[in-house]
């Protein structure tokens, strides 16, 4: 894995041993991605605090666990998606969490967006049980999660990471390793993250404005991606605002205003003003309050459609 460079994910994976491995965390990211794992001949042993949702990937070829504990028993790896600090924070600190319960010289892998604070503690606590933490951040929404196609940012030990290749390869299709601190993996998704928020805001304000005028937003998204971006993920957030598609959510309000939060929350420790953060944290609490908590982050452009009176009948086809 080469250090701040895309890795061709090409190889044949037979050339590596599949080792066992315990799976925390099926929502809608990580039911997939264990989805893939299974069809790959990976064994996995799967926990979820609602194992009904997870029963699916039974009749797969996995194996479910009833307990955390039992899931991590005699593993070497431990794999967590989960969608914040505090879940994480659960199964690792529980008396028959993954601190106590893996193996001493076991691996955590965290591929959920958490806070590079929270991080740091981890890594440290890890440390101290004998244990590594290397963070694996993905981007990429559900959809490129069942193709395998995400683009996953490492940061760890490089020892660890270049023994962890074949996992990674085998749920992205393209793998950034950007440093031995597993924070800066985390560093890396929250500011990707802020990013695409700002991506958001400027879509959100410029269909808004074209409704008004009476340009069809599909046909503007159109002609800008093709004169200003060619940007696959310019179109399809473009599109989902332009048709106002905003449900099923692929990563919904809720998580994106927790996601600036963050951000903000690390960039005040850092006495770093981000403007862009607090406005994108007022138009997605605002979404929230008026119903649009599970809708995809997209809705935003719902926001600032109503702000500016550009939905006639705010009760129409909702």
């Amino acid at each position: 894995m080469n250090s701040g460079k895309s890795r061709d994910t090409s190889l044949p994976e037979e050339r590596f041993a599949k080792e066992s491995i315990t799976w925390v965390g099926t929502g809608n990211m990580g039911f997939p991605m264990v989805s893939n794992l299974i069809a790959s001949g990976w064994p996995v042993t799967v926990y979820n605090r609602t194992p009904e949702r997870a029963r699916p990937l039974l009749e797969a070829g996995g194996r479910m666990a009833g307990s955390l504990s039992e899931a991590i028993s005699n593993h070497r790896i431990v794999v967590t998606m989960l969608q914040d600090d505090e879940a994480v924070r659960s199964v690792c600190e529980s008396p028959s969490g993954i601190l106590d319960g893996l193996l001493e010289g076991g691996i955590h892998v965290s591929m959920g967006t958490l806070s590079p604070t929270f991080v740091e503690k981890l890594t440290q606590q890890h440390a101290q049980k004998g244990q590594t933490l290397v963070s694996a951040p993905v981007f990429g929404r559900p959809d490129r999660a069942q193709s395998a196609t995400l683009t996953i940012v490492t940061a760890g030990p490089k020892k660890t990471l270049e023994s962890l290749d074949p996992l990674f390869r085998a749920l992205g299709s393209t793998l950034y390793q950007v440093g031995e601190n597993p924070a800066q993996a985390n560093w890396v998704k929250i500011l990707g993250n802020l990013t695409l928020g700002g991506l958001l805001e400027t879509l959100a304000e410029t269909l808004s404005l074209s409704r008004k005028v009476g340009i069809p937003p599909e046909t503007l998204v159109e002609i800008l991606n093709t004169a200003l971006y060619r940007s696959p993920v310019f179109q399809n957030y473009g599109n989902l605002m332009a048709r106002e598609s905003y449900q099923p959510a692929g990563f919904n309000l809720k998580l994106g205003l927790k996601d600036m939060r963050l951000v903000s929350t690390e960039a005040d420790r850092l006495e770093v003003p981000l403007p862009l953060a607090d406005l994108l944290r007022s138009g997605l609490l605002a979404g929230i309050n008026r119903g649009y908590g599970e809708w995809d982050w997209s809705a935003l452009s719902r926001v600032r459609d109503e702000d500016a009176g550009a939905i006639p009948d705010h009760d129409s086809g909702y």
